[in-house]
């Protein structure tokens, strides 16, 4: 599990610590739930945060389009919403309106801190999109849109260059993990779509006044929506077809499963690669080691390629491990040995099995649980 460090230095801490480091995996942490009872409200809120964040990458998103009202009033209640998603992207908060149609965005900064605000257009800003998600190939998506003048140095907006060359055929040349809307303002149509196994949260509602509602969580739509339901992952939403399409299609029939013996090297090899390319940051970052055999492969590829990496280049090739566990858990004891074997800069959070306090915190994180 890779984190995203926010950028301050280290603390000793531990609600400091939790404050800046920031976990980027689907995978939850929240199996250790628990507070120690001396710690103050804002340091259990800290750890709640912590241990419930799940998307790998956490911004939200909140869109509301066709509304009949698009009075200020209208605004300034989705401005309320989106701000129930602030915990998911506390660096930027972001909105864009064009007649009924709203689109919002909560950033946690990956790539390009400093211009990759959202939400984002294309040249002449007649499409807008908010993404929540991480576009792995999307340099050489760039290289392909040569033709386009991009406004940042963002992963995501290559989907909005991508709409104006290939209409709604576009999402199956994305390589990454990603929920989004898109809006074109020339004839006010809109798509939407999640990524092929739903890494990323999404939901999508529909208001009485038969306005469309996709949230990254569904505090952003429980309030306000006649109905609303889990965006299936793999599908695209199209206001031009007013309805669902499966764009995830993989040939799963038996003739086309590869039939070549059994070749280590090759899922070694595939295994790197899926790594390494999630090593894409303008951050720092660390990862999560329980000692378990996933999670010290995963540190290990890491220490292995992290030389390589731009990362590498601004904050050095010491790769920071995080391990979280009761005091005295075999996870600890794992995590640390496999931590001295890398050579990683190790951290541990402990705490106790009291767990009531954190009700609160809890669930206002949580929505429908996976």
């Amino acid at each position: 599990m890779l984190l995203v460090y926010r950028g301050a230095p280290l603390r000793s801490s531990l609600s400091a610590q939790l404050s800046s480091w920031q976990p980027i995996n689907r995978r939850s942490c929240a199996t250790h739930t628990a507070h120690p009872s001396s710690f103050r409200s804002t340091e259990r809120d800290l750890l709640a945060t912590y241990c419930c964040r799940r998307s790998r990458k956490m911004c939200g998103i909140l869109a509301v389009l066709g509304c009949a009202d698009d009075t200020q009033g209208k605004r300034v209640r989705v401005l309320e919403l989106s701000r129930r998603l602030k915990h998911r992207g506390p660096d930027w908060s972001g909105m864009h309106q064009v007649g009924d149609c709203y689109l919002s965005h909560q950033r946690l900064a990956i790539i390009d801190p400093a211009s990759g605000d959202q939400p984002l257009y294309n040249e002449d800003k007649s499409i807008v999109v908010t993404v929540n998600g991480e576009i792995y190939n999307h340099e050489q998506l760039r290289a392909q849109l040569s033709s386009h003048t991009f406004r940042t140095g963002s992963d995501c907006e290559v989907i909005a260059h991508l709409y104006e060359e290939h209409g709604e055929n576009f999402i199956d040349m994305l390589d990454g993990v990603f929920s989004f809307v898109l809006l074109d303002t020339r004839d006010n149509s809109f798509i939407a779509a999640r990524d092929a196994i739903g890494v990323t949260p999404l939901y999508i509602g529909w208001g009485i006044d038969g306005s469309v509602w996709i949230s990254s969580e569904v505090k952003g739509l429980n309030d306000d929506c006649e109905h609303f339901e889990i965006f299936p992952p793999g599908h695209l939403y199209s206001s031009k077809q007013g309805g669902f399409k499966r764009w995830y299609n993989p040939p799963w029939f038996s003739e086309v499963i590869p039939s070549v013996p059994y070749d280590p090297l090759a899922l070694r090899k595939a295994f790197e690669k899926a790594v390494i390319k999630r090593l894409m940051t303008d951050v720092p970052f660390g990862v999560l080691l329980s000692g378990g055999l996933d999670s010290s492969l995963v540190a290990a590829v890491t220490v292995r390629h992290l030389a390589g990496t731009k990362a590498a280049k601004r904050w050095g090739t010491k790769l920071h491990s995080f391990c979280v566990g009761l005091e005295g858990s075999p996870d600890l004891k794992a995590a640390k040995e496999v931590a001295n074997y890398l050579g990683t800069m190790h951290h541990e959070f402990t705490f106790t099995v009291q767990v009531a306090s954190m009700n609160s915190s809890m669930l206002h994180l949580l929505t429908i649980p996976d």
